[in-house]
C-alpha cells in the first residue's frame, strides 16, 4: 500500500498547506513593493540630478566629460525569486532574509578602448551616484544601506528583508529608439499621466528588445562585465511551459527544505532549480499534475547524485553553479539530500500510517507543514506513474547558446527567497 500526500503539500488557496505556509501574507508583499518604490523613485530623483551626488570626474570617462547628459534616467525590472514567484518565507528568520533583486538599467554612451567596448559611465562612480541617492531614502525609513557587496548595492529593510540592486548600463542611441517605438503604441504616451510604477518600470517589449551584447554589469572592484539578466528568466519560463506549474511548486518546497535544514546555505536556489528541470527533462513518462508527492519523490531520488556532479550554469556554457564549493560542503549536502530521500519515501511507500507519514515529513521540511494526518490518504487504485516529463533536453539546449554574461552568481550566497 502507498500513500498519496500530495494534499501535505498543496491545496485550494484557503486551504492548509505547506506551499501557503511558504507563501508571504499580502501585506507584507505590499510593504516590500512599497519599500522597493520608494528606493525606485529615490534614484530616479537622485539620478537626475547626478552632478550634485558624484564629480563628473568620477563618475564619467575623460573622453566624455565635456559632454557629459545632465540627467540620467534609469529603468528598472524585477529579476530572482520575486519575478519567478517562486519567493518564500524564510524558515529561520533571523538569520534568514527574503530578498528581493532589483535590475537599474542606465542609458549611457558607449566608448570602444582597444577593441572593448565598455560604458562612458565609470563603474565605481556608478556605485556612489546610486548609493548618495539611496541614502536619504534609508535616513527617512530607518533602512541601511549596504556597500560591501561586489555586484549590487543593498538596502536593508526593517523587517527581515533586503532589496539588492544590481546596476546595468546600456546604450542611449539604442535605449531611447526602444522606448520611442514603445510609445508609440501607447494610449497613453505623456508621461505625466502614467502612474509612478509604468513610469519607472521598464516596458515589457522595451526590456526584451534590448541587445544582448550590449547590456553591462557594473562590479565594483572588475568594471564592466558583459551580463543578460533576461537569459535565466527565458530559461526558468520556458521551462514553466514545457512542464506546468507544478514545477514551480517543487521549486518551492526543494527551497523551503533547504531553509529548514540549514540558516545559511552554499547551495542556491538556481542550483536547486537547476536539479529539478533537469529531472523533468530526463523522465520519461507524462507528470501526474495532482500528485506533488510523487513529483517531489522523483526529485529526490535524483537529488543526491545530481549534487554530487558539477551543476552547469542552465545560461552561460562553461560555467558551474557549485564552483567555489568544498569537498566537505558537497557531502554534508549530498548527505541531506540522501536523508531527504529516505523521510520521503518512508512517508509515501514505507507505512501506511497517516501520522508516521506525516512525522517523516515533518523531520524534513520541518513545522510548517499542517498537522493533519487526515490529509494523507491510502491510495488503493493502481499506482499513479512516477512523475516526469518527456526528455525535452532543455537546459542542454540553453547550455548551447552563446552568453557572454552572468547572469547568475556561480555559487549559493547567505540570502533566500
Amino acid at each position: 500500500m502507498t500513500l498519496n500526500a500530495h494534499r501535505i503539500f498543496t491545496g485550494p488557496v484557503d486551504a492548509d498547506h505547506y506551499l501557503a505556509a511558504l507563501t508571504l501574507e499580502t501585506d507584507r508583499i505590499n510593504k516590500l513593493r512599497d519599500a522597493r518604490d520608494a528606493c525606485r523613485e529615490g534614484l530616479r530623483s537622485g539620478l537626475r540630478n547626478w552632478s550634485t551626488l558624484v564629480n563628473d570626474q568620477l563618475l564619467f570617462e575623460r573622453a566624455i566629460v565635456a559632454s557629459a547628459p545632465t540627467s540620467l534616467k534609469p529603468k528598472f525590472k524585477m529579476q530572482g525569486s520575486f519575478a519567478y514567484r517562486t519567493l518564500n518565507d524564510p524558515a529561520k528568520a533571523p538569520p534568514q532574509e527574503i530578498d528581493l533583486d532589483d535590475g537599474v538599467f542606465v542609458p549611457v554612451s558607449f566608448l570602444s578602448d582597444h577593441g572593448r567596448v565598455h560604458p562612458a559611465l565609470i563603474s565605481s562612480g556608478y556605485f556612489k551616484a546610486v548609493e548618495a541617492a539611496l541614502k536619504p531614502v534609508c535616513d527617512a525609513h530607518g533602512w541601511t544601506l549596504d556597500t560591501d557587496k561586489s555586484s549590487c548595492v543593498r538596502v536593508r529593510l526593517d523587517d527581515g528583508a533586503h532589496i539588492d540592486f544590481a546596476l546595468y548600463a546600456i546604450p542611449d542611441a539604442e535605449f531611447e529608439e526602444l522606448v520611442e517605438a514603445a510609445a508609440a503604441t501607447r494610449v497613453l504616451a505623456d508621461e505625466s499621466r502614467l502612474s509612478l510604477h509604468e513610469q519607472l518600470e521598464f516596458a515589457e517589449t522595451v526590456y526584451q528588445n534590448l541587445r544582448e551584447d550590449q547590456i553591462m554589469l557594473a562590479h565594483r572592484t572588475e568594471g564592466w562585465k558583459p551580463s543578460d539578466p533576461r537569459k535565466l528568466g527565458d530559461w526558468f519560463r520556458a521551462a514553466l511551459k514545457m512542464h506546468d506549474e507544478q514545477l514551480r511548486r517543487v521549486c518551492r518546497y526543494l527551497k523551503g527544505w533547504r531553509d529548514f535544514q540549514w540558516e545559511a546555505s552554499r547551495l542556491s536556489s538556481i542550483s536547486l532549480m537547476v536539479c529539478v528541470v533537469t529531472t523533468y527533462d530526463e523522465a520519461a513518462t507524462p507528470v501526474a499534475t495532482n500528485r506533488d508527492d510523487l513529483a517531489l519523490l522523483a526529485v529526490c531520488e535524483r537529488l543526491p547524485g545530481l549534487l554530487a556532479k558539477p551543476i552547469a550554469n542552465p545560461v552561460v556554457p562553461g560555467q558551474f553553479l557549485d564552483e567555489g564549493w568544498s569537498d566537505r560542503e558537497r557531502q554534508t549536502m549530498i548527505a541531506a539530500a540522501e536523508e531527504l530521500l529516505q523521510r520521503v519515501q518512508e512517508a509515501l511507500r514505507g507505512t501506511d500510517s497517516a501520522d508516521r507519514a506525516l512525522e517523516s515529513l515533518v523531520c524534513a521540511f520541518g513545522d510548517r507543514l499542517p498537522d493533519n494526518p487526515a490529509l494523507i490518504i491510502s491510495e488503493t487504485a493502481p499506482e499513479v506513474s512516477m512523475p516526469g516529463v518527456l526528455t525535452s533536453g532543455l537546459v542542454k539546449e540553453w547550455g548551447k547558446e552563446n552568453a557572454p554574461d552572468q547572469p547568475v552568481k556561480r555559487e549559493g550566497e547567505r540570502r533566500y527567497g
